[in-house]
């Protein structure tokens, strides 16, 4: 048995009222179920109950036992004092408030019909990625919509937290917190650690003081990297090994230990040390960051002006000292892309709440419909079972339904799988 299972009898009212009686053996009417509350705090606000012929009006907590509540330390949470009703499956210890007076327990294990554990327990005991594979061809488009949406949503505020981390980090500075975000967005999966390593390591507003000589924001970053070999047999390399000394020592940066780097596994023009060349070329713009980011709507125009091409010596090499051909020299609009949805979608999400200024949000979720659907294995998994994803807002969502709620078997907390389990 689950909270999540007992959560979903409580909140659809799915069990016999037949002489309803709480455990202490008094009359129990349901008004209404209240509201489900996902953040702290009981998990119904605003229910109605009426109790031995007297209405109450508050909180419902839901348990599997009763003596989780003494697990969960409700005892000591004021915000538990106002728990009108505890709803268990199995009820093993009285509960009390803080007057003595016990709280209200109703049992719903001998009052579920056992259709509905056993269609609850299909879903647990899946071994298809998407427990409700068997149903969801059949689910309402409306359902689907829905939880795509909320998903959605809710993998923005997430994201956002991170924006939110680094701000902190900042001082509210939300220049250098672009700075470190866009880094980590260039970094991709594999090195977006270090990449946001890196730029918190180098300040952007170091960076500036040297826009007018990118070869020293090339030793500032390459230097703190750790990547400049040791001991350099070319002329860039050598060159840059002398300025990242000098700027190292002088702004106390201690170099990155080299091995944090990803190189395996990536397409040459994925390399670290090309996406920090590239990382050079947008230190030096102009233009602040975050300004931009606050004044551009278009896909095409963060495209234009992101671009950046590598200066003369990563146009023929993708690491240090080893020679290559062909160099992709700008910023692909793959990339590119990843930093909208990864960097500046979150920002102006962040941005948004901070503000509490709801346009920031809305220009969010517009950059993403105007961006592709990504294409991953979870995008395909989705497809393979009917849900198409148009635009990179759908594929965010798709995602966060996958990872939040179809992995852990979040069933209940789905409008879709509800939906199932009410047919």
């Amino acid at each position: 048995m689950t909270e999540d299972f007992i959560h979903y009898l409580w909140q659809f009212q799915k069990f016999d009222h037949t002489d309803l009686q709480s455990h202490q053996g008094e009359p129990l009417q349901v008004l209404l179920p209240g509201q489900a509350h996902t953040h702290a705090g009981p998990d119904f606000q605003n229910a109605q109950v009426i109790i031995n012929e007297i209405k109450w009006v508050g909180t419902v907590e839901i348990h599997i036992r009763s003596s989780d509540w003494i697990r969960h330390t409700h005892q000591t949470d004021e915000a538990y004092e106002n728990v009108i009703l505890h709803v268990v499956w199995i009820h093993d210890l009285p509960i009390f408030r803080k007057d003595g007076s016990e709280i209200p327990t109703l049992i719903l294990q001998n009052r579920t019909d056992k259709r509905e554990i056993t269609q609850y327990r299909s879903l647990l005991e899946s071994q298809e990625t998407l427990a409700c594979h068997a149903h969801f061809a059949t689910s309402t488009e409306i359902s689907r919509r829905s939880m795509l949406d909320r998903a959605l949503i809710e993998r923005l505020s997430r994201k956002a937290q991170k924006v939110h981390q680094i701000l902190k980090a900042t001082q509210h500075d939300w220049e250098e917190t672009s700075w470190q975000m866009l880094g980590r967005a260039m970094g991709a999966s594999l090195n977006a650690d270090p990449m946001e390593w890196l730029t918190r390591q180098v300040p952007l507003k170091i960076l500036r003081k040297h826009r007018d000589q990118p070869f020293q924001i090339e030793a500032l970053l390459f230097g703190s990297s750790g990547l400049i070999p040791k001991e350099p047999s070319d002329e860039y390399s050598v060159q840059l090994q002398k300025e990242a000394h000098y700027l190292l020592k002088k702004y106390k940066i201690e170099p990155m230990p080299a091995s944090v780097w990803k190189f395996l596994r990536l397409r040459p023009a994925s390399f670290p040390t090309i996406r920090i060349a590239q990382l050079v070329q947008l230190a030096a713009q102009p233009q602040s960051l975050f300004s931009f980011i606050l004044t551009h709507t278009e896909v095409s125009s963060i495209e234009k002006q992101w671009q950046v091409s590598s200066s003369s010596y990563w146009q023929s090499h993708y690491t240090f000292e080893k020679p290559s051909k062909q160099v992709r020299i700008n910023l692909g609009k793959d990339t590119i892309q990843r930093m909208i949805i990864n960097a500046v979608v979150p920002l102006l999400t962040a941005f948004s709440q901070y503000k509490d200024d709801s346009s920031f949000l809305d220009r969010a979720i517009e950059l993403l419909e105007k961006l592709p659907s990504e294409t991953n294995a979870w995008v395909d998994s989705w497809k393979s079972y009917g849900l198409k994803c148009h635009n990179a807002a759908d594929s965010q969502g798709a995602l966060e339904w996958m990872q939040s709620y179809c992995s852990p078997r979040k069933c209940l907390r789905c409008t879709v799988g509800i939906g199932i389990l009410k047919r």
